[in-house]
């Protein structure tokens, strides 16, 4: 199966053609036989506001109908869309990603981690939590958010509930290298999951981003890195291999079973209140 990556520049300031040119990009994707393409994080609407206010009035309203042209790109292409933008859903103004599919929104995860930086300062944490995970027809995605990668719980948890690629759109700038170059590998091969991340690489109010997308197999094996090129990229991966969660070297005498030989009853003692 083809999945897809999309890394290149939004429209500065002006969601309603960024939005059109997503949909221009999924269906080019769809038209190459992707069954999935992904895009950064806040990639619809910019990441940097200097109020509340200025964050609001930028925000998707998906109830609105505002993410339109692309759900009829996926439908029409019959192809599953991740992207990122700010939402607004009542008075309330989450950090989203929205997976779209060819039978409309699957599903919208909202970042719960959030720094003190960006429009991440006026965004509002959603009140519960649970596992971005969701059933499609080409298999179990889960969803996370640019600085969530820090938080191996977080990936953990979309692990054990079942996610075979894990897709998260970033927003990475230079000073962030680590995540990429090392971050996201360790994450994919602790959880033995596929691992997807769609970065900008362009200058957004003075920021400069490193591009650096890439997808990652269930081993830490990095499959594709794009630098800081533009365009669409590619990948025929298999993600059943994502349910093995073994390494087995010799039967019998060298096997390892991280998910099996888990002990959550012990982690549940350690105390979260260290700082």
């Amino acid at each position: 199966m083809i999945i897809s990556y999309a890394q290149f520049s939004p429209i500065h300031g002006d969601p309603v053609k960024t939005i059109d040119l997503v949909a221009q990009k999924v269906s080019e994707a769809g038209r190459n036989n992707a069954k999935l393409i992904a895009f950064p994080e806040c990639f619809l609407t910019g990441g940097s506001f200097d109020s509340r206010e200025s964050l609001v009035a930028a925000a998707i309203n998906v109830e609105r109908g505002d993410l339109s042209p692309i759900l009829e790109a996926a439908k029409a292409y019959d192809i599953y869309v991740v992207v990122g933008f700010y939402q607004k859903k009542g008075s309330d103004v989450f950090n989203s990603a929205a997976l779209i599919g060819p039978e409309g929104i699957v599903g919208i995860h909202h970042k719960m981690h959030l720094p003190f930086m960006i429009g991440d300062r006026f965004t509002d944490i959603p009140e519960d939590f649970q596992p971005s995970v969701y059933h499609t027809s080409i298999g179990k995605i889960g969803l996370a958010i640019c600085y969530e990668i820090r938080f191996p719980e977080v990936f953990r948890a979309l692990a054990l509930a079942g996610a075979e690629l894990i897709v998260l759109p970033a927003a990475w700038p230079e000073a962030a290298r680590l995540l990429p170059d090392i971050f996201s590998k360790v994450r994919a091969a602790e959880n033995f999951t596929y691992f997807l991340s769609s970065n900008r690489n362009d200058l957004d109010d003075g920021m400069q981003f490193m591009g650096s997308s890439h997808l990652i197999g269930p081993d830490g094996t990095e499959l594709i890195n794009s630098g800081m090129q533009d365009g669409i990229f590619y990948y025929d991966a298999d993600l059943t291999l994502a349910r093995n969660k073994s390494i087995i070297r010799d039967p019998g005498v060298y096997e390892v079973h991280p998910f099996k030989d888990r002990r959550p009853q012990d982690y549940t003692s350690l105390s979260s209140e260290v700082f």
